[in-house]
């Protein structure tokens, strides 16, 4: 294997990381964890808004509904220290009824701390109502698993 294949897999295990945890991070881990994921100037669009920086990106993002992340598949693409990822989600939330799906768009770039989001645009897919006997309402974040 040369070295550039041995690079472009340790890039894709690297980057799968960050999208794994950018699930993760917002269930048990304290939100400051979660924006360490993106760099400082990073861009991130959802519900027709373009959040600028990490300071405007926690301002809206803190106060979103808890529940639960499910990523799916992500297709990435890797060029240099710039990287392209598509990435399905579904959204259980713990604190009202509507849960939605759809896709996330990230641009990721390589820095001295490792692979970070520089650009995100959340394309939602569908919205709906929970079913009665689905809801979990008010289970406390940042989640402790035990």
């Amino acid at each position: 294997m040369t070295e550039a294949e041995m690079q472009a897999i340790a890039d894709d295990i690297a980057i799968r990381r960050v999208l794994d945890e950018y699930c993760l991070r917002l269930e048990v881990n304290v939100f400051e964890d979660w924006l360490d994921l993106f760099t400082e100037d990073a861009v991130y669009d959802v519900f027709r808004r373009s959040l600028r920086g990490r300071a405007e990106i926690a301002a809206m993002l803190s106060q979103a509904p808890h529940g639960v992340h499910v990523p799916g598949a992500a297709r990435i693409t890797v060029d240099g220290d710039r990287a392209e990822a598509l990435q399905s989600y579904l959204f259980v939330p713990t604190t009202d009824d509507k849960w939605n799906s759809g896709w996330y768009k990230r641009t990721l770039v390589r820095t001295a701390d490792g692979w970070k989001i520089s650009h995100t645009a959340v394309k939602i897919a569908r919205l709906g109502d929970l079913a009665p006997d689905a809801r979990a309402h008010a289970l406390p974040f940042p989640v402790t698993i035990g």
